[in-house]
């Protein structure tokens, strides 16, 4: 678990950020994945809303964080297992080709734990967070779009006690 002062804003359940100011934190902390990309508009498409549901799941970029975004979208989004397309693209398999094999395979000891406990609260969730078309609520305070959809994000500490 993370030291809850190295946290981003975005990352913490009551974040009353809105989710533009959310995601442009985001692009702030991880500058390498705002730069256009030079991807696919197919590629550009997922990684906009995969980006969306970093910010609205709570999660940074680590390893473990992807694993929740990933098990996040599969269960917790409108996407659902269409959202695997998405992880097919050749932009998104350069990006696993990156990976140090220590850090893949402490990151899936952690799975054992992130992958339960995920899909555990996104069954609990009110409704689905939209995949495509959140931009209704950029303007949203995420704390605001949390509660709506019953979204308990992936680190905080405060509010993720137990499952």
């Amino acid at each position: 678990m993370r030291d809850v002062f190295t946290m981003h804003s975005f990352e913490r359940q009551a974040s009353v950020q809105t989710l533009a100011q959310g995601l442009a934190e985001y692009y702030d902390a991880y500058p390498e994945l705002a730069k256009g990309r030079g991807m696919s508009v197919a590629a550009q498409e997922f990684f906009r809303c995969h980006d969306a549901a970093h910010v609205v799941f709570g999660c940074g970029n680590t390893l473990d964080d992807e694993t929740v975004v990933k098990i996040a979208s599969l269960f917790g989004t409108t996407a659902g297992f269409g959202v695997l397309k998405g992880y097919r693209l050749h932009e998104s398999l350069e990006i696993y080709k990156t990976l140090r094999l220590r850090d893949v395979l402490r990151s899936l000891g952690q799975s054992a734990f992130l992958i339960p406990r995920t899909i555990i609260r996104c069954l609990r969730q009110r409704s689905r967070w939209p995949w495509e078309g959140f931009e209704e609520h950029l303007r949203v305070p995420l704390c605001d779009i949390r509660k709506e959809y019953g979204i308990r994000v992936a680190h905080d500490k405060v509010s993720n006690r137990g499952a």
